[in-house]
């Protein structure tokens, strides 16, 4: 196996886990949610999946609570309410205590990914298990889900660099298969992090 190097450390990271699909919001009702109240923006967020990645983008969006406390989070009466409904019982079953207790956020929020993204106006994404391995850029404000492995890079160069055959060759020997097709996974610790 080879090391990580340290100046690949903090820049990569699988996305979020949402743990109950009452997070998602189809484009339309994205919409009315919006034009109901502007601050609504804090947190609805356009979503990716591998699918988004590999066919045309569904307009599908999430309701992100982010690490806000039950407290905050009702200062959006309108999406709490939404997420109290569609997720709140399926999460009172999970066995997982702290999604029991923490039932209006995503079931694994990567705060790591959070920071590291903040800033940035696009990042570069890919799926984990994938037949052809692509790079992509996604917006800055675009939640990944747990499919993805993103980036926390905006340079074209950085890539540039993903996507050549000498990172790739490197990605299908390094990361190992998945799946009934044995399907390339791109597996973070073993294909980016020790990536020169």
């Amino acid at each position: 196996a080879s090391a990580p190097l340290m100046a690949d450390a903090g820049l990569s990271w699988q996305g979020y886990k949402l743990v109950g699909a009452g997070f998602a919001l189809e484009a339309d009702e994205a919409s009315r949610l919006l034009a109901l109240e502007p601050r609504h923006a804090e947190i609805i967020r356009p979503y990716r999946s591998g699918k988004d990645l590999v066919t045309r983008p569904r307009g599908i969006s999430v309701l992100d609570f982010a690490s806000r406390t039950e407290e905050e989070a009702r200062a959006y009466p309108v999406l709490y309410d939404i997420v109290r409904t569609r997720v709140k019982p399926e999460r009172d079953a999970n066995p997982d205590r702290g999604r029991r207790t923490y039932w209006w956020r995503f079931g694994r929020a990567n705060s790591e990914l959070r920071g590291a993204v903040r800033d940035l106006a696009r990042y570069v994404a890919t799926l984990e298990v994938s037949k052809h391995r692509t790079f992509i850029f996604l917006d800055g404000p675009t939640a990944p889900d747990g499919s993805l492995v993103a980036i926390a890079s905006d340079d074209a160069f950085v890539l540039g660099v993903l996507s050549s055959s000498i990172h790739v060759t490197w990605a299908l020997a390094a990361g190992g298969r998945l799946g009934v097709g044995n399907d390339p996974r791109y597996n973070k610790s073993r294909c980016f992090d020790p990536f020169p």
